[in-house]
């Protein structure tokens, strides 16, 4: 059985969802074994294992995506929509 977290994230970083961050995001993804979508409101899954995909989000300082994990259990996807909120406002 699988556990969903949903984390939103605004974006405070004044480049925006840029390259660093995207290519932390995508290791961190591969190395934990998890699924992880990004999406604006009302927008379409992304998959974060995708640099080209979250680039091609253009994701603006200021606009808020959800970060949803699904994982093995909650501790885990939990941690890592944490890391991830840290990857974008922090790369």
């Amino acid at each position: 059985m699988t556990h969903t977290y949903t984390h939103t994230v605004v974006v405070t970083d004044p480049v925006g969802l840029h390259a660093r961050p995207i290519g932390q995001i995508v290791s961190l993804v591969k190395a934990e074994g998890v699924e992880v979508t990004l999406r604006r409101p009302g927008g379409p899954d992304v998959s974060a294992a995708s640099a080209l995909r979250l680039l091609a989000m253009k994701v603006k300082t200021g606009e808020e995506i959800a970060v949803v994990v699904e994982a093995l259990d909650s501790e885990t996807a939990t941690r890592v929509a944490l890391e991830i909120d840290t990857y974008i406002n922090q790369g």
